[in-house]
């Protein structure tokens, strides 16, 4: 298939070819074939990846899933970071044989005519920003999860995914793994007879990465990292090393904590099991264990949450290590651990479905659980790219599952229970709920949505 944007990229290349004196002219003309891309089409009839986010898991997780897949190249990165910038170039470079733009501003990622869809892999504070930037420049998106810092930020992700029509995919490969896939198959099918309720089990504490405590003390800002472009939308606060990369996830000025990393992927099951995916609970409470709001660490580090929805599922989120449970009037469901094997309450309940089953969303890709080294995300998102058809997570399923990690952060802080209006997306006759940050928050200048469409024009 040849992509819209080929010719344009063809463009491009001819033209950094001559302004490099030649220099990627014969890189650029090898088949794919020869960069041991199997079958890989022409580079100027590939999907053309932006990648904004260089850090481990884009490393580690994300280029490997675009690597294996011969009609996508990547051309461009983007990172705050000069070390993570120059890791992932000089992988790109080897992959393709070709060396991508690097920047360490997204917006002049995203305003290049050669780059056809966009990745990002920036901390969750940097999530939403990026990606309308991206759907309005008229890119595909796939986003990192948890995929909002707040319920308005989805809300607006949301809204700019619909006004534009572009494929966009939430970054989570549960939906791509053959036992999650199946788990949500039979309790969809009814095998466990009318579903009651669900148990989704998450990590407890925070998962700190810089344990010395000097790292968590105040310190000049590294040479080679924008840390102001880092803090972004966040409000200002001084550089330490614990602050950012890894440990960002366990402060509220940038996550939400174990609640909003590990739900992105369990309670994402749950809304998929449930048939809830483009809604959600209508009533929250619950308890958790807070730090003092003034520490560097300030998140959730135990919870024990309870919701309702309105067809009378109920759903606990308790944090004793991962898990999912489905219980319904004829048994129980459930994966104990992560990508674990499926159990049931009868060994029958667990077996495979006859080919009268109604089928749930299964992508061209799927991967055993027992692969812990891949996911399908990527592959699921190229494949979508090409036909136009919805992502198996588009954004607004994303928003909707980390919608529920956030307002149970609400409840927790609040200690009552509160009434959630999922089509109204707010708390019923509640103005202290609804004006908590994880609701909604004021954005620091200049990063902020009411700004993107004077980038656009400015960059583009």
């Amino acid at each position: 298939m040849m992509h819209p944007n080929a010719g344009s990229r063809r463009a491009f290349l001819r033209r950094a070819a001559k302004a490099a004196g030649g220099a990627f002219a014969a890189p650029l003309l090898i088949p794919g074939r020869a960069l041991g891309l199997a079958d890989a089409a022409a580079p100027s009839e590939r999907i053309a990846y932006g990648f904004i986010g260089c850090g481990s898991h884009a490393q580690h997780w994300n280029l490997p899933q675009v690597f294996r897949r011969p009609d996508a190249q990547i051309v461009a990165l983007c990172d705050v970071d000069e070390g993570h910038r120059n890791a992932v170039k000089d992988r790109v470079a080897k992959q393709y044989n070709a060396v991508p733009f690097v920047t360490g501003d997204f917006r002049e990622l995203i305003s290049r005519k050669d780059v056809d869809v966009v990745y990002n892999g920036t901390p969750d504070h940097w999530h939403v920003i990026p990606a309308i930037m991206a759907l309005k420049a008229g890119k595909d998106c796939i986003c990192e999860k948890p995929l909002t810092l707040t319920v308005a930020e989805g809300q607006a992700l949301v809204a700019a995914a619909k006004a534009t029509g572009r494929v966009t995919q939430t970054a989570s490969e549960n939906r791509s793994i053959d036992q999650y896939i199946k788990l949500v198959e039979l309790v969809r099918n009814g095998r466990i007879g009318q579903l009651k309720h669900i148990r989704v089990s998450l990590p407890a504490g925070h998962s700190v990465g810089h344990k010395k405590p000097e790292d968590q003390q105040p310190q000049p800002v590294p040479q080679g990292f924008d840390y102001e472009m880092w803090q972004g939308q966040a409000p200002e606060a001084p550089y330490c090393p614990a602050r950012c990369h890894w440990d960002f996830r366990w402060n509220l000025a940038y996550s939400g904590g174990m609640l909003t990393d590990w739900g992105a992927h369990l309670i994402d099951l749950a809304q998929w099991g449930n048939d809830t995916e483009g809604t959600g609970p209508v009533e929250v409470e619950g308890k958790g264990q807070w730090p003092p709001r003034d520490a560097l660490f300030n998140t959730a580090t135990a919870f024990d949450l309870h919701y309702r929805y309105a067809n009378g599922v109920t759903l606990n989120v308790v944090s004793q290590g991962p898990g999912i449970r489905f219980e319904g009037t004829e048994g129980w469901l459930e994966c104990r651990g992560w990508r674990a094997g499926i159990q049931a309450s009868q060994p029958e309940l667990a077996e495979d479905l006859g080919p009268n089953a109604k089928p749930v969303y299964r992508p061209n890709e799927i991967v055993k659980a027992g692969d812990g080294a891949k996911g399908g995300e990527h592959s699921n998102f190229i494949d979508c790219v090409k036909s136009r058809k919805p992502c198996y997570a588009p954004f607004e399923t994303g928003h909707r599952t980390i919608t529920i990690a956030h307002i149970g952060n609400v409840a927790m802080r609040l200690g009552r229970k509160l009434a959630w209006d999922p089509a109204a997306e707010r708390f019923v006759g509640d103005d202290e709920a609804n004006a908590l940050p994880m609701i909604a928050r004021a954005q620091r200048e200049p990063w902020t949505i009411a700004n993107i469409d004077a980038w656009i024009r400015k960059y583009g």
